[in-house]
């Protein structure tokens, strides 16, 4: 990450189980539309079946008319990283992933996907198209 800028810096909340800074650096696909609609916090309103994600992103892919781009989010801070421990421990504990509530004009669907250092990324995301 040292050699790539972030694209966005702001909070993400989940209500009850942390909240954080976080930044985000470009992985894959057009960022252009998100760092322009993203909110200053992400608001997460709830957990989602990661199959239901990946039947979901299939669907887009096949359609052809979307996009779909892939950022890492890092805390900011170390106090940040312990909230972000949290959250990760939070979605891996229950073996969900996060859906971001807020309402955005272009970024229609935002999930938190938590993938450990050793966590394979899921082939539904590859190939990075992008600094990876």
């Amino acid at each position: 990450l040292a050699r790539l800028n972030f694209i966005w810096k702001g909070f993400i909340n989940m209500p009850s189980v942390a909240k954080f800074v976080i930044k985000a650096y470009p992985v894959s696909g057009s960022f252009e539309y998100l760092t322009e609609d993203l909110p200053d916090s992400i608001q997460v309103g709830g957990r989602i079946s990661p199959h239901t994600v990946w039947d979901y992103v299939e669907k887009i892919k096949a359609s052809g008319t979307k996009e779909i781009c892939v950022v890492r989010f890092t805390p900011v801070t170390e106090e940040d990283q312990i909230s972000y421990a949290l959250l990760f421990a939070y979605f891996s504990s229950r073996k969900r992933y996060g859906v971001a509530a807020n309402n955005m004009k272009q970024v229609k669907d935002l999930y938190l996907i938590p993938l450990g250092s050793s966590d394979k990324v899921p082939h539904h995301l590859v190939p990075f198209d992008g600094p990876g």
